[in-house]
């Protein structure tokens, strides 16, 4: 299932440290560093809210995932993490086009 490649994907981007969560998380997006950023669909409405606003404002790609898939990443991050490595991205970009169940903005 391409989802499950999509996380872990992102379990390695976690690894190897090329991601942004919690306080970094808006301004990786707002400095453009951020080239991806996931979110969990179980987010709080207005942390979700502001971070789907300032990815579609800087036109950072968005990857809304289910909340237990998202939690298969790492227990470090809680809500939305951005990936910072391009390289990364790309094949996350990559294996979330394939899934159909994932909501992808900005694409």
């Amino acid at each position: 299932m391409p989802a499950d490649q999509l996380v872990s994907l992102a379990s390695l981007v976690v690894k190897t440290g090329r991601y942004a969560r919690g306080d970094n998380l808006l301004p990786s997006i707002q400095s453009q560093k951020a080239k991806v950023v996931i979110l969990s669909e179980g987010c709080g409405a207005n942390r979700s809210k502001k971070i789907q606003d300032k990815c579609a404002y800087y036109q950072i790609p968005l990857i809304m995932l289910n909340p237990l898939r998202f939690n298969a990443i790492s227990s470090k991050v809680q809500g939305a993490m951005s990936v910072l490595d391009e390289g990364f991205a790309k094949s996350i970009l990559n294996q979330a086009k394939l899934d159909s169940s994932l909501q992808l903005f900005n694409v």
